[in-house]
């Protein structure tokens, strides 16, 4: 799917600012707000495999085992590379068979269609309560928890195309549960033209829908010690106007097949 492609796009981009201990949250976080081909969990595990393997190859130097005379022993051919077609040592020491270049027509690029259509990060989605760090995710005060006030934190954002006529917000919890999406919050009929919602009070015209603890409104609350929250607000070339109580999961269906722009923010939460 050509959401995918340009979740990937993302991904590759975080991978050269972000560090090896927190890519794979991030990563996920972006997967989840991009990505259209899914949600569940097998889906959201799968990507953070394949970041938590990106990540370790680049951080981790390969080791070689020593025989017993002391002299490291050779490795796979998949490994070491450049070889003649019998296998034999080439001129750089390496063994292996030969890397046949596949033949065949290349893979087509994506149209000007797919292009204007696909779901990219392009809001920029912050939060003075929330500040990343190198090491991380920024951390979510408890006072926007269940174990403080469970107010939202204020929101501030910019980047909304010029096009949009509806904003849509969403709070997720990073890991599904029994293989869903957990929404902690989601709220639609946002104005275009905001540039922030203000700490636990929503602007006029603002449509509350259900999370999944089955209310209406906005509730962080982890099972365990912690968890991480994918914060996304998503511009709409046109609106869904859901009414209130809306189910988020459905929308959110609605809003992957309409949205051209995302902003993301990760926020982790830690019981003291």
């Amino acid at each position: 799917m050509e959401q995918g492609r340009l979740a990937k796009r993302l991904l590759e981009r975080l991978g050269k600012v972000a560090s090896a201990g927190w890519l794979p949250a991030l990563a996920v976080a972006a997967m989840l707000a991009v990505s259209g081909c899914g949600g569940d969990s097998s889906s959201v595990s799968g990507s953070a495999s394949t970041v938590r393997s990106a990540a370790t190859s680049t951080s981790e130097p390969k080791r070689s085992s020593s025989g017993n005379d002391g002299a490291p022993s050779t490795q796979s051919s998949h490994e070491e590379g450049d070889a003649d077609s019998n296998g034999t040592q080439s001129a750089g020491g390496k063994r292996g068979p030969r890397v046949v270049v596949p033949k065949g027509e290349p893979e087509p690029g994506i149209t000007p269609k797919q292009r204007r259509e696909a779901t990219v990060a392009s809001v920029t989605l912050q939060s003075p309560a929330i500040v990343s760090t190198a090491a991380g995710p920024g951390a979510l005060p408890a006072t926007y928890t269940c174990d403080g006030t469970d107010r939202w934190p204020a929101l501030n954002w910019k980047g909304v195309p010029s096009d949009a006529a509806e904003l849509v917000l969403f709070v997720m919890n990073l890991h599904p549960v029994e293989g869903k999406l957990f929404f902690d919050w989601a709220v639609a009929g946002l104005e275009p033209g905001l540039e922030g919602i203000e700490a636990g009070k929503l602007p006029e015209g603002s449509v509350v829908g259900r999370n999944s603890f089955g209310k209406s409104g906005y509730a962080i609350c982890p099972s365990g010690p912690g968890e991480v929250y994918v914060f996304a607000l998503y511009a709409l070339p046109k609106k869904l106007s859901p009414h209130g109580g809306f189910d988020p999961s459905e929308l959110r269906k609605a809003v992957l097949g309409e949205a051209g722009n995302v902003g993301i923010l990760a926020a982790s939460y830690t019981r003291g």
